[in-house]
């Protein structure tokens, strides 16, 4: 009698505790399928927000490389326009500290050479030729230079086309105004792919009281090919600020304004910001908007030529 008792206190033990144990089985399935659903949720978000970035990326990289380079190269037609505005003494920019300058009077021709490759103090490297010719000073209502490249490199991107630049100033306004137009456009990188761009601009240049405080905006239109081969059309919706002084921490794209790509069905919509010297941009396609990290021209730096 006294062993059946036994048998059956362990029979109930027993039974009591398959019963816990099945009720925690039930308890950790359940809990793990919710993990799983919720990971699939945040799995399907990300996706989600990694095509927004993908579809974008290609139109947003291809204009911060062709926009940014641009605005560097008008940078130094600047600078070496304003190096022989006083016969040179004293002016030099510190943009062109690494580059031979030569100024030939007769033919109205100024070439900046920065030869097989130097970097300047914000980090930037260059190499190769600009070639400006001008009728008069930049600063003179109807001036014009024309910009050529020879062999010419910003980092590791080869720049190509001929840039022209005419003042059309008028005693209105506040800033210095230059018509500029981009015609045979052209950027390859080191992988070979290439974009190309001709565009039309109104560029006004806004001084500072140190030349670091200096900004320009840009408003008008552009069309070429983007990196992926896809033709491409820009309006600048809200006029593009670029701010000299931004240079100093490594921020060559816009840091105002609003510009709208087309390209085939999609449509995008780049808002720079509000004027602080960083790389983010508000991208918006189809309806989805996203804060991305542009990265500055899409450039790499280039190997040291041997």
């Amino acid at each position: 009698m006294c062993c059946q008792r036994v048998r059956n206190q362990f029979r109930n033990q027993k039974n009591s505790i398959m019963k816990k144990l099945s009720f925690l089985v039930s308890v950790l399935s359940a809990l793990f399928f919710a993990l799983l659903f919720t990971a699939c949720q945040d799995d399907s978000g990300a996706m989600e927000s990694s095509t927004l970035s993908e579809t974008a990326s290609v139109s947003v990289t291809s204009e911060a490389a062709v926009a940014s380079s641009m605005e560097d190269v008008d940078l130094l037609a600047d600078a070496g326009m304003e190096l022989f505005a006083t016969s040179g003494r004293g002016l030099r920019d510190h943009l062109l500290e690494c580059a031979e300058i030569a100024h030939d009077t007769a033919s109205h021709v100024i070439t900046i050479d920065f030869g097989d490759g130097c970097e300047d103090r914000f980090g930037t490297w260059r190499s190769g030729k600009i070639v400006i010719e001008y009728n008069e000073r930049k600063y003179v209502p109807g001036a014009y230079r024309i910009v050529t490249f020879e062999d010419f490199f910003l980092d590791s991107v080869q720049v190509e086309g001929t840039r022209t630049i005419t003042n059309v100033t008028d005693t209105s306004g506040t800033g210095i105004a230059f018509e500029t137009s981009l015609v045979g456009g052209k950027l390859t990188f080191p992988d070979g792919s290439t974009i190309t761009r001709e565009a039309e601009h109104l560029r006004t240049l806004y001084v500072g009281e140190e030349r670091e405080d200096n900004y320009a905006s840009l408003s008008g239109s552009a069309s070429g090919t983007l990196q992926n081969g896809n033709t491409y059309s820009s309006t600048i919706m809200e006029d593009l600020i670029f701010k000299r002084g931004c240079k100093a921490t490594g921020v060559h794209i816009p840091v105002a304004g609003v510009l709208e790509i087309v390209s085939g069905d999609n449509t995008v919509v780049i808002d720079y910001g509000d004027g602080e010297c960083d790389n983010l941009a508000e991208v918006t396609t189809n309806g989805e908007t996203e804060t991305i990290e542009v990265e500055p021209r899409g450039r790499r730096r280039p190997h040291k030529r041997g």
